[in-house]
């Protein structure tokens, strides 16, 4: 109970010098004292990440931890970043790297439960590198082409770690149809007559798993034989060996039987 009396505190109290620094800043108080205010807000959020770090050393079951631990680094980062010449658009590109190293801390912890956080960390990374590439790409077509081209990166890869998110092919493909167009329009925005006919990828590819044979997909089955019964020959005996012997021996393999287990493709 005082631990939680305790963290409360301590959150109302980063809460309430936050808004009043913040709004130093906005009425230009603290303007004069900005280069020693970064390095200070620096050191301030890199001790955080480490006190949530601390925290998910200590309790590794409460692994949302590492999400403020690893985001309060990258604001250090970028408070000392910020100091320098740095280009903005990069600066912007360091929060979603950091947020993405916290879902691949989540992901590499325990890889084939959380799977899920592969994708986010992916994600965020790639909209991290739109921010800082759109500091050298004028043109939306080259930002929408890293876009679809990145994400569907991240499926495949989700696919390749993981073989039972077979489904991750579909969106992974499709977002890289999407980036080849764009990168083979004319200057004028247009395209070439032939590859107005993409769409007919996708229809050969709803007819081939339409029409491809049901069982040539599917794994056999877990396929268990066993011994034939013994006929009863009288009920005295029956009666007689019921009591006296167990029904089914155990100890010894029934003939004609076989089991296969079928290996775990998922790493």
């Amino acid at each position: 109970m005082v631990d939680l009396r305790l963290r409360t505190w301590l959150w109302a109290l980063l809460l309430i010098s936050s808004g009043v620094a913040l709004l130093l800043f906005e009425f230009g108080l603290l303007t004069p004292y900005t280069p020693q205010l970064q390095y200070f807000l620096a050191v301030l959020a890199a001790f955080g990440a480490t006190l949530f770090f601390g925290g998910f050393a200590k309790n590794p079951s409460e692994w949302w931890r590492v999400l403020p631990g690893w985001t309060l680094l990258a604001l250090a980062l970028l408070l000392l970043l910020s100091a320098g010449e740095m280009e903005r658009h990069w600066l912007g590109a360091i929060v979603f790297a950091g947020l993405a190293l916290g879902f691949i801390h989540i992901y590499l912890n325990h890889r084939s439960e959380r799977w899920w956080a592969l994708l986010t960390a992916g994600f965020l990374l790639v909209f991290g590198l739109v921010i800082g590439f759109s500091a050298w790409f004028h043109r939306v077509e080259w930002m929408a082409l890293v876009l679809f081209g990145g994400s569907g990166t991240v499926f495949f890869l989700l696919f390749l770690l993981h073989r039972r998110q077979w489904w991750a092919v579909l969106p992974g493909g499709v977002l890289w149809i999407f980036a080849a167009l764009l990168a083979v329009r004319n200057e004028d925005g247009g395209m070439a007559p032939l590859l107005r006919w993409w769409p007919v990828i996708l229809i050969v590819a709803g007819l081939l798993i339409a029409l491809r044979p049901r069982g040539a997909s599917q794994r056999e089955r877990l396929e268990v034989h066993h011994a034939p019964t013994r006929r009863r020959r009288n009920d005295a005996s029956t009666t007689q060996s019921a009591s006296s012997t167990p029904i089914l021996d155990y100890t010894k393999t029934a003939s004609g039987s076989a089991i296969e287990v079928l290996p775990d493709t998922d790493d």
